[in-house]
């Protein structure tokens, strides 16, 4: 309890006007941020795991999923591929749009590390340790990076992850700050879901005729010719609009 008051004040000192101002989308990282991501994980009351043993026990739990892969991503190198359920989301998101934008597979190089097998230069901030954070691979291509590193921060302007681009060895640290992240892709599906029930009712409204219509079809009006009375009246307003357009060209003609 008293880990999770201290992590909610440091996270409210960090939400200042001038802490915000800082906090300008970059790669370069900082230790502000290695401190927010932190101290979120530990707001969250998550779990920093010490060994193997209790990455598997919190896999059973549920705790932890495992990332298998798929078309659009692949583990490479990682000893525990496992993270927590929105990173797995933001996994799957991000690489099904990352090899639409640019026609390759993500690679995940590091997930969930337990703390005994930290590399020697990792933080002692880590969140790999809570299951928050996982590693890209750089791609080789430019236009993979760039691609992958416009959509890296633009996720982080909207404050739902923190994203360094790490040189020993290259790769993209990206911690996701889970809460804010469900948030975030709930209003994008229900976004989605309006959009779609409009396109659907817009279809809808194109394909059935008016109220007034229906009632005109289903009990036609008899016109004096034997046709229904709408076509009388829709005759009647053509001509009237021809009528009026010979006389204005007749008008020009005369003026």
């Amino acid at each position: 309890m008293r880990r999770t008051l201290g992590a909610a004040l440091i996270l409210a000192l960090l939400a200042t006007p001038a802490a915000a101002a800082a906090s300008t989308p970059t790669l370069r990282g900082s230790h502000r941020s290695m401190i927010r991501q932190n101290a979120i994980a530990r707001a969250n009351d998550f779990t920093f795991v010490r060994s193997p043993a209790q990455v598997r026990e919190w896999v059973q739990k549920g705790r932890l999923l495992p990332l298998p892969g798929n078309d659009a991503y692949r583990v490479d190198g990682a000893s525990f591929p496992y993270a927590r359920p929105e990173i797995r989301t933001f996994v799957e998101r991000l690489s099904s749009q990352y090899l639409s934008g640019c026609g390759e597979p993500l690679v995940v190089t590091s997930a969930t590390r337990p703390l005994d097998r930290q590399p020697r230069n990792a933080s002692e901030l880590s969140v790999h340790p809570a299951g928050m954070a996982v590693d890209l691979r750089v791609s080789g291509r430019h236009d993979c990076r760039a691609w992958l590193e416009n959509a890296l921060l633009a996720l982080e302007g909207k404050g739902v992850l923190d994203v360094t681009r790490e040189r020993r060895p290259p790769h993209y640290h990206v911690a996701v700050f889970p809460q804010a992240y469900a948030k975030h892709v709930a209003a994008l599906l229900a976004d989605s879901a309006r959009k779609a029930l409009q396109a659907r009712a817009a279809a809808v409204s194109l394909a059935s005729p008016p109220p007034a219509a229906r009632r005109a079809a289903a009990h036609p009006v008899e016109s004096s010719g034997g046709e229904p009375a709408w076509v009388d009246a829709l005759a009647l307003i053509l001509t009237g609009a021809i009528a009026i357009g010979l006389a204005r060209r007749s008008q020009r003609r005369s003026g």
